[in-house]
């Protein structure tokens, strides 16, 4: 059996969604089972026999509410849906290649009720959390849909069975020093799991028929999959740090390498035997973060119970019970005196075979306890099925400094963690879109990866979320709304970026209301002189030490010079897009508006006295942040841009300093003004994360919650675009700009993926000279850069070399 994703054209128009029957799916009914009513948690399994008298190539049409996991014959073939709203409810299209003879279509199905916990901190803490579904998991109401226009084996066609499996499975939460919205924990009974009753399947939803008069059933308006089928691959590795017998929950310290030596053999392939009535705990090392499904081959061991826990790193709290948000961690690679706290899934064993699973996890450890019954236990193989977007590196960097060479992996890992469905922020909490986070990994992944999907698909996830409030929402697709004005102006520079790298006009035209209404919903915030009077949702600055929620001084109240300086930058952002698509009155007015915001920033904000712009009026304290947004406007006159800079390179001046996420901010604000040592200096916390044994970047500087988040890691696209400089000239990267920023590198050795090609670049440098030598696509031209010279480039090899340097300006 072979299997791979088709993916159609795009559908109707959204007015026209279940008005008007446009997708093949919908000549097939929903089913579910017939004696569970809709809004009760349930997990079912479907299943359909069939023959075929010769061999057949057939398309598949699939999807589910919430989650499935169809096979064919036993083998995997899709999970999914991706992730999506009931507006944009995603479809599989899957060609599958099949032998003559009998055949079965297998579809594993849950829907989770969400109890009405409250998606906060508060109601984790406790001896009984409620289990949530995942917050990223929006629903109608459970329900399974397959079509095939090769074969009658459609749902409401062909005589589905299904099997209730909801006795089997027990949904649990596990505390956690942090807040998290990944979802409850599973706990099997393999028993039931293998003899539940079978019914025949009820159809919940008919088919879709077109109505003339416009009217749209209420319900899932199907969506064609845009994605690649995201990637499972068993894994096996690392190290086995730690064997004990008994499930304590005293601290860990390495084993001795007789006690490990038969679990590390079961990572090398060979099979293990846990003695009938014995409990053991073993700490498994992945030695790397990674995101995957648990992978446990047995036989026997009737009667066992294990427990399979990830986490991030191991706490230097003594006690579980003193662990809280202020804990640290230390070095990753140390346990020694360390509490294991995390979270995963149990499994009550019977006969033989496979463990089964709902969810992927995320982590560098892994926890594994085991008590075995009146049997022994036979492991036959240990690993994780490696999840995640198949991203495939494309761009390439080398360089003359080993010590920032050797961060690239820990970049591009970060990247693989959080590439999923969507561009995630945390896949070990949350599992979450957030516009801020999504924003850096985009540009990431025009600069590494020519696979650009993921991005366009998170673009098009925020669009989608503006309804009710206008605004994009901070995250999505989320089951509880979240709002935040700032990450609202944030999409539409979003937008702006993949303009600027990737162009698409025909995409861009559908993103063209959103940007609009994004704008029009920001002039109701704003006062008589035009400035933003409020703040709506939860409008997130930066993790500034001090600041209330990464919310800086007057953000809430809506009087803040960051939060206006937001609207200038998303006014610009717009103006561009304006540019490029070809409407160069709204650009002009968009321009327009930003000035005039703009000169009351700096009429209401700017200290003369101090030399810098306030965070807001009265306010003893000054952040970077806003002396950042300030100069990436570019329209500071002279003498305040030099204060502003002033203050940026005297470290003392501002006592709010931008942290990882905002430093991309501080990063490309000194890069576009020439600050090439201030720039190359502010680099040094990334430097640092070899030495405490980080394998991803993380969320914050220490205590940080999260160890793989991969805004982290938006220095590999300044390496590539502001180091080495490579950046869009024109609009759709018509054009290539390159201004190098190479401080103390000597060499520079890089590759970009381009639409047209790949562009690679060999840069040496010393003092006042410069030799350099670039490769561009066919039909790609631009310009070269270096210390105040020009020098034009053609499609093809460009060699050429400068000296005597000027003092150059802003970059731009």
């Amino acid at each position: 059996m072979q299997a791979e994703r088709v993916f159609l054209p795009p559908g109707t128009h959204l007015a026209d969604a279940n008005a008007i029957a446009w997708h093949p799916a919908e000549k097939a009914a929903w089913i579910w089972h017939p004696e569970r009513p809709a809004g009760e948690t349930a997990f079912l399994r479907f299943r359909l026999a069939f023959d075929l008298a010769a061999p057949a190539s057939i398309l598949l049409h699939v999807t589910a509410d919430q989650r499935f996991q169809l096979r064919c014959d036993g083998e995997p073939v899709s999970f999914g849906p991706d992730r999506c709203d009931i507006e944009h409810w995603t479809v599989q299209s899957l060609r599958v290649d099949l032998g003559a003879g009998a055949h079965e279509l297998e579809a594993l199905v849950w829907w989770i009720n969400d109890p009405g916990g409250v998606a906060s901190r508060t109601d984790q803490v406790g001896a009984d959390p409620v289990p949530r579904p995942p917050m990223a998991q929006m629903t109608w109401r459970g329900g399974f849909l397959l079509h095939s226009d090769d074969l009658p084996i459609g749902t409401g066609q062909a005589e589905w069975r299904v099997e209730d499996l909801t006795p089997a499975v027990r949904l649990f939460r596990q505390r956690i020093p942090h807040y998290f919205d990944v979802g409850p924990s599973h706990e099997f009974d393999l028993l039931r799991w293998a003899k539940a009753d079978s019914s025949a399947a009820a159809v919940v939803m008919p088919p879709v028929e077109s109505n003339p008069f416009g009217v749209r059933r209420p319900g899932w308006c199907l969506h064609a999959a845009d994605l690649p089928e995201q990637r499972r691959s068993f894994w096996t590795g690392g190290r086995i740090r730690a064997v004990r017998p008994g499930w304590g929950e005293e601290t860990f310290q390495d084993s001795p390498a007789d006690q490990t030596a038969s679990w590390q053999g079961v990572l090398a392939g060979a099979e293990l035997c846990v003695p009938a009535h014995e409990e053991v705990t073993v700490l498994w090392d992945m030695q790397q973060y990674r995101c995957g499904y648990p992978s446990l081959a047995f036989t026997d061991g009737e009667g066992t119970r294990i427990e399979w826990d990830w986490a991030e790193a191991l706490y230097e709290a003594s006690s579980t019970d003193s662990v809280d948000e202020t804990t640290g961690k230390g070095h990753r690679d140390e346990i020694e005196g360390k509490s294991f706290l995390g979270f995963g899934d149990r499994w009550h064993l019977h006969g033989a075979g496979e463990l089964p699973f709902l969810w992927w996890r995320a982590g560098r450890y892994i926890r594994l306890r085991i008590r075995t019954g009146g049997r022994p236990l036979r492991i036959r193989r240990l690993g994780i099925l490696a999840t995640g977007y198949p991203l495939e590196r494309s761009g390439s960097w080398q360089s003359s400094d080993r010590e920032w060479d050797r961060l690239f992996p820990i970049f591009e890992n970060s990247y693989r963690c959080s590439a999923h469905e969507q561009w995630t922020d945390s896949p070990y909490y949350e599992q979450m879109g957030y516009v801020g986070d999504s924003l850096l990994h985009a540009l990431s992944n025009y600069a590494l990866f020519a696979d650009d999907r993921v991005t366009r698909r998170s673009i098009e996830l925020f669009d989608w979320s503006r309804r009710p409030s206008g605004l994009v929402a901070e995250r999505y697709p989320s089951a509880w709304r979240q709002e935040s004005v700032t990450y609202s102006m944030l999409w539409v520079m979003m937008v702006r970026d993949y303009v600027a790298w990737r162009g698409d006009p025909a995409l861009v035209q559908r993103l063209l209301p959103g940007v609009r209404s994004v704008l029009a919903e920001l002039e109701a915030l704003r006062y008589r002189d035009g400035l933003l009077a409020q703040a709506p949702g939860w409008p997130f600055v930066d993790w500034v030490p001090g600041w209330e929620f990464g919310v800086g001084p007057g953000v809430r109240a809506g009087d803040s010079s960051i939060l206006n300086l937001h609207l200038v930058l998303c006014l610009q952002a717009a103006a561009e897009i304006e540019e490029a698509q070809g409407d160069a009155t709204l650009a002009r007015r968009c321009r327009l508006r930003a000035g005039t915001i703009f000169r009351a920033v700096l009429s209401r904000y700017w200290d003369e006295k101090r030399g810098l712009l306030l965070d807001t009026p009265g306010c003893e304290e000054a952040s970077e942040h806003a002396q950042v947004f300030a100069l990436l406007t570019g329209l500071l006159d002279p003498s305040r841009s030099a204060a502003c800079l002033r203050a940026l390179r005297d470290e003392g001046t501002c006592s709010a300093k931008t942290t990882v996420y905002a430093s991309f901010y501080l990063l490309e604000a000194l890069y576009r003004h020439g600050e090439e040592e201030a720039f190359h200096r502010r680099l040094d916390f990334w430097r640092a994360l070899p030495r405490f044994g980080f394998t991803a970047t993380p969320e914050a500087p220490e205590p940080s919650r999260s160890d793989a988040h991969a805004w982290g890691s938006h220095p590999a696209w300044h390496s590539v675009a502001s180091i080495a400089g490579i950046r869009p000239g024109l609009p759709g990267f018509r054009r290539i700009r390159i201004a190098p920023c190479p401080g103390p590198f000597q060499t520079i050795e890089c590759s970009v993926p381009h639409p047209r090609g790949l562009i690679s670049m060999r840069l040496e440098t010393a003092q006042d000279h410069a030799v350099a030598d670039i490769e561009l696509p066919a039909g790609l031209s631009g310009s070269f850069l270096w210390k105040g010279q020009r020098r034009e480039l053609s499609p093809g090899g460009n060699h050429f070399q400068a000296t005597n340097p000027k003092k150059h300006g802003v970059r731009g």
